[in-house]
């Protein structure tokens, strides 16, 4: 939920935690498995809703309308979002 708040590195710590439970029933300690893959893609490449840091960064400056950024924000994370997953797609068929 952090990510989808554009809450900057706040999600961090959940990733990081997600990725030692994914290890933990990893069947291959030494290569990350294939839900590790797919949720770095997705966790890196997150779907925000509500920027709020840009938010915060455009009110700060004085923006007349600081909120006008939310829907070409969710239009461009969106693309990115699916992007990623088509990638770590095409790559898990490439390594097999």
């Amino acid at each position: 939920s952090a990510n989808l708040l554009g809450l900057g590195n706040a999600a961090t710590p959940f990733g990081l935690k997600a990725m030692q439970e994914l290890q933990e029933i990893n069947s291959n300690k030494e290569e990350a498995s294939e839900a590790m893959c797919t949720f770095l893609a997705m966790n890196t490449a997150n779907i925000t809703l509500l920027p709020a840091t840009i938010i915060g960064i455009r009110l700060a400056a004085g923006s007349a309308n600081p909120t006008e950024i939310i829907g070409t924000t969710l239009f461009a994370t969106t693309i990115g979002f699916t992007v990623a997953l088509v990638a770590d797609g095409i790559m898990r068929h490439l390594h097999k």
